[in-house]
């Protein structure tokens, strides 16, 4: 092994010039002692690597590639494909594989049998570089990678045979009959660039880890030395490493069709319901949806002849060839399936990121609708692409008003779920319904683990029973309704949703049959989406929600969100183009202790981060001057007590006296600050009126020129040439 002292004494005077930061020179020295150093990525050893960055001083490569020790964020860990602590390599993954093993072997021995668990994990992988290997069609090296440190552990892993979506594993861990994996994992770095890859771990009830019990392992790993590791091979042969899919697809499909409103009773659309005459556009952005889309609805009784799906993107390739970020909330993301809309004249278009749990929706506009988006930027060659929260309106309001239609009522104990950064029109329509509204974090993973507690609740108080997996949907609301709370549908908008708790995670297989569902039922009555969508305007009132993304790259960006955030804090905004703040809200503790507080626009408190007195009086809400603003404890604090408490965030909300809201928070899985700003228009007697839609229009472009001015003055210095 070389030896490289004159490598960390250059980055040590480097690091006293200021040219690199501390946490650069700490990180990039850590990974020069020899069990790092030997590391062999992509041809070349990790100390040769810095070794060559240090003699050509290129101190920016080295700030931007070791400013921070990659760890797992709101969705996992996840980066660009280099050499780096940064970064997403080898390293990483092993020491993110190596900690979600050891908490997997503590945690089974604790809980795994009672369970009727395997001490076992289920891989799934999309079709990104590493994750996908395109000469087998089959699992990548880095899959292979993370299933023989799993089974140095003894820990048994099943292996997708091909690319298969992120809902399909988080199906497969809760779901399945045949095997019982206690955890799982998922190669993807879903929407990001097709540099990126990354790795979500799952836990035994089938939603991402929330904990920061894996994190803390990983932490504590001083070596790669200390990752076990077994070849895949031999893993193989000794039973350790078994290859699923089929079995794992037809039980996926036959669960899910239970989630449909207007079905018969084999599972098949009501013609009389559903216009049979639908047609729909597919893209999978070169991931892993076509695996299950098409047999999805072809199972509800869609004719396939109607379904066209976009042939270059529906095969896995992870360079995504004709489209470089395969981001459904990206507009040119969905230029194929626009383009192929328009030749085929298809009423809607679905694109899915590529693990699948991301949907982008395109609506054919009537022509007498043309003139009323004609300068609207949603509208794309005759097609508007909704928003995510404008797809969370849609299902909510579909899910709520088609199940009473077929039931007659609503199952007891009803809710739905969004995140705090999305539209509160759903929770407005929810209201109306007479639904509970739940507000976790932005990450999935909270719902899921949701999800997760109150069937555990209701199973508990309902006694020994079926286990809850062999259920069906209907008997699941039954207990549910009964003893605890029965979430009917939960998003958020960025572009992700779910239909009931068959999965724990956003899962655009399902609610892209749910959007073929809910179009054939308006195109019935001679509707589109965008009808309706208008209809919900004048009864509820307008809404525009936008999410403002300003990227910050690098170790000068991570600089750039930091202080943003600080600002914010320091000096706290009282208005926001003139419209006054009425509640300001940090889900972050002070950084010198104490509680966390919400405080009115004159900086008086306005309430604690305080345990509920009573129960069956608490909402999760607290009114302040007729607007509901969310308390740090949500509505379901009667069922699961102190897991109601939402867990502390870098997140500030400002709610303004009309019940807008302006919302400041870091990205978990990109170098961005975000600024959501949900715009509300009047619930007076033109609500939903053109007036009213240009008057809030004005505000979100005033708001979003004033918050992107506020970031680039905080951005200026420290990204101006020293």
């Amino acid at each position: 092994m070389p030896d490289y002292k004159s490598t960390i004494a250059a980055l040590e005077v480097a690091r006293d010039k200021g040219l690199i930061k501390n946490s650069s020179c700490a990180n990039a020295c850590s990974w020069l002692a020899p069990s790092f150093a030997g590391v062999e990525i992509d041809g070349r050893l990790v100390g040769d690597h810095i070794a060559g960055l240090a003699a050509q001083q290129r101190w920016t490569d080295i700030d931007n590639a070791f400013f921070e020790m990659n760890g797992f964020g709101t969705a996992g860990v996840r980066g660009s494909m280099a050499i780096g602590t940064a970064c997403f390599n080898k390293i990483i993954l092993g020491l993110g594989v190596e900690a979600h093993a050891r908490y997997i072997e503590k945690a089974y021995a604790e809980n795994g049998r009672q369970q009727g668990r395997e001490k076992a994990v289920i891989i799934a992988y999309d079709s990104r570089r590493g994750s996908y290997d395109p000469q087998t069609n089959g699992p990548g090296f880095m899959v292979k990678e993370a299933a023989g440190i799993y089974a140095a552990h003894s820990i048994r892993v099943y292996v997708f045979d091909t690319v298969a979506p992120t809902p399909e594993l988080s199906f497969a861990i809760a779901e399945l009959e045949g095997i019982a994996p206690y955890a799982g994992g998922v190669f993807t770095a879903s929407h990001n660039p097709a540099a990126d890859n990354g790795f979500k771990p799952y836990d035994c009830h089938g939603g991402q880890v929330v904990h920061k019990d894996v994190q803390q392992i990983a932490d504590s790993i001083t070596g790669y030395g200390e990752v076990k590791k077994m070849d895949y091979a031999e893993a193989a042969a000794r039973g350790l490493i078994v290859t699923v899919g089929p079995e794992v697809d037809a039980a996926y499909i036959a669960k899910e069709n239970q989630t449909a409103v207007w079905v018969d009773a084999a599972g098949r659309f009501l013609p009389e319901k559903i216009d049979p005459s639908l047609t729909i556009v597919f893209s999978a952005l070169n991931g892993t949806s076509q695996r299950l889309v098409p047999r999805v609805l072809e199972r509800r009784g869609f004719n396939l002849q109607n379904l066209f799906p976009v042939a270059a993107q529906c095969k896995p390739d992870g360079a995504f060839p004709t489209c470089p970020k395969p981001n459904p909330e990206e507009k040119p993301a969905l230029n194929e399936a626009v383009k192929l809309a328009n030749e085929t004249g298809a009423d809607i278009l679905i694109a899915t990121d590529p693990d699948a749990d991301r949907l982008g929706v395109g609506v054919r506009l009537k022509d007498s609708e043309k003139t009323l988006y004609a300068d609207d930027a949603a509208v794309k060659d005759g097609y508007y692409l909704l928003t995510g929260n404008q797809q969370l309106v849609l299902l909510t309001d579909y899910i709520l008003s088609q199940t009473i239609a077929r039931d007659g009522s609503l199952p007891a104990n009803s809710a739905i779920s969004k995140t705090l950064v999305s539209t509160d029109l759903a929770k407005a329509i929810a209201d109306a319904f007479g639904v509970m509204t739940i507000e976790p974090h932005v990450g999935f993973k909270f719902l899921g683990e949701k999800l997760a507690w109150y069937a555990r609740h209701a199973c508990e108080a309902a006694g020994p029973a079926q286990p809850y997996r062999s259920l069906s949907r209907r008997e699941r609301v039954e207990l549910l309704s009964r003893h605890s709370i029965c979430v009917l549908f939960g998003g958020e908008e960025s572009y992700g949703s779910l239909v009931g708790d068959y999965v724990k995670d956003k899962d655009a297989i399902t609610v892209s049959a749910m959007f073929a569902e809910m179009a054939g039922f308006y195109k019935l009555q001679g509707k589109t989406l965008m009808q309706r969508l208008e209809e919900i305007f004048v009864r509820y009132g307008y809404a525009r929600e936008e999410t403002i993304s300003l990227g910050y790259a690098g170790a000068a960006g991570n600089d750039v969100i930091r202080a943003i955030m600080a600002e914010l804090r320091a000096r706290p905004p009282r208005q926001f183009c003139g419209r006054q703040v009425i509640a300001a809200i940090d889900y972050k503790a002070p950084d010198g202790g104490g509680s966390r507080t919400a405080l009115s626009g004159s900086g008086s408190m306005l309430f604690r981060d305080a345990e509920p007195e009573d129960a069956a009086a608490h909402t999760g809400y607290v009114p302040v001057q007729g607007i509901e603003v969310p308390l740090f404890w949500h509505g379901d604090y009667k069922i699961i007590r102190a897991s109601a408490r939402l867990p502390e965030a870098n997140m500030l909300v400002y709610v303004l006296a009309d019940g807008s809201k302006i919302i400041a928070r870091p990205s978990g899985t990109e170098p961005k600050i975000k600024f959501y700003v949900l715009a509300r228009g009047t619930q007076g007697a033109d609500k939903g009126s053109a007036q009213d839609k240009q008057a809030v229009n004005a505000f979100f472009a005033s708001v979003k020129q004033e918050l992107t001015d506020f970031a680039g003055r905080i951005a200026g210095p420290i990204l101006a040439p020293a």
